[in-house]
């Protein structure tokens, strides 16, 4: 970052794990007296703290709050606060294609693109049912296919990442999209639940418009831990078919990327090992292993905060990955030794080797099914 150079205003958007960062970066620019506003889920959920450190603090969807900030700044009469909690949800009617060509200098690997946002399952660790609302809002298909198309003539090569928390819930607009994709011939990773495993037809469409792996939050392979995890123990019904459901969705080839939480309040000493178990067992194609973390805004910190078990409200610790809570039968140092376990032997040399086997395998399968797709003959 320039901070010679002279802004106008400086804008950071930063969820809370990254937000110590990105205060020390509004600091800096407030010592050269730059307007600096900041917004995202941080200081959506916590304004008062962003508002130490920014001049203008957005609460909410930047689509509603924004038009408002720019209007009172071109009068000179900015307000400390904007907010949206009062006004209807941006529902995508206008949609404004992102200028991606922005991000042209910086050689992104992986292109991220929005099409939908609110989710129905509100987890207890999660606060986006909270920040974007249960209701789920999407795209239309012809505003997803424009971005689509100037990403891939800005970034011929690039990884596309659908980064909604739940990219395939739609399953009839989904199904539809998927086969407009086959004529961009783009790759593609999305976030999604173990439903998906159920659809075949998903599935193969998912394949030949270029799918290459999922993001899917398993969160634990216990029973007890699964329970009341989000308000209607919909993952606690899926568990019993997690196995063949990894399975069915890699047969297609397409990779399952796993994550998980260890140390929540039924686990003890054994969840490592059980973790790590099935990790192998059902060749996930990658993993993210995490802590609870009270995160601002979530139900889990309401009921750890009532229970007096945070230790900590230093933001540059809210990682998920070190321990910010009194576990409840663990403690603190046996869960980060059990966290460091599980990822040093799943990270071995052996079971590299056996990861990369396994993507062998993911992209025959795959080649498989393209082959054999009526979908790829029919655009042929």
């Amino acid at each position: 970052i320039n901070y010679e150079k002279i802004y106008d205003i400086v804008c950071i958007s930063a969820m809370t794990q990254q937000i110590v960062n990105a205060y020390n970066i509004i600091d800096r620019f407030k010592q050269l007296n730059t307007l600096t506003v900041i917004g995202g889920i941080h200081a959506t959920v916590l304004p008062d703290d962003a508002a130490q450190h920014a001049d203008v603090v957005m609460i909410g969807e930047g689509e509603i709050t924004w038009p408002q900030f720019l209007s009172d700044y071109k009068n000179g009469e900015i307000k400390k606060f904007y907010n949206d909690k009062y006004l209807p949800k941006y529902q995508f009617e206008k949609h404004i294609v992102p200028k991606f060509n922005l991000l042209k200098e910086y050689n992104y690997p992986i292109i991220t693109i929005q099409t939908t946002r609110g989710c129905p399952h509100n987890c207890s660790f999660c606060c986006a049912s909270k920040v974007f609302g249960s209701g789920y809002r999407r795209k239309s298909n012809a505003d997803i296919l424009k971005e689509l198309e100037v990403i891939k003539d800005l970034f011929p090569d690039a990884l596309i990442l659908f980064a909604d928390d739940n990219f395939l819930v739609h399953r009839k607009e989904c199904k539809e999209l998927l086969k407009q994709l086959i004529k961009l011939k783009i790759r593609w990773l999305a976030q999604t639940d173990v439903s998906i495993a159920q659809d075949d037809e998903l599935l193969e469409q998912m394949v030949v418009s270029g799918c290459q792996w999922v993001v899917i939050g398993f969160e634990s392979v216990q029973f007890d831990s699964l329970y009341e995890l989000d308000d209607k123990n919909w993952k606690l019904k899926q568990l019993p078919r997690y196995e063949q459901s990894i399975a069915k969705i890699q047969s297609y080839g397409i990779g399952v990327y796993g994550t998980f939480i260890v140390g929540l309040d039924q686990d003890d000493n054994t969840v490592f090992k059980k973790t790590e178990e099935f990790i192998k067992k059902n060749k996930l194609y990658g993993v993210n292993i995490t802590v609870p973390t009270p995160l601002p805004g979530t139900r889990l910190r309401d009921k750890l905060h009532s229970e007096n078990r945070i230790f900590t409200n230093d933001w540059s610790y809210y990682t998920f990955w070190d321990v910010t809570i009194i576990p409840k039968n663990l403690k603190v140092d046996e869960l980060e030794s059990g966290l460091l376990h599980i990822y040093r032997n799943i990270f071995d040399k052996s079971e590299v080797f056996q990861r990369l086997l396994q993507m062998k395998q993911l992209a025959k399968n795959r080649k498989r099914v393209i082959k054999n797709s009526k979908l790829v003959k029919d655009e042929i």
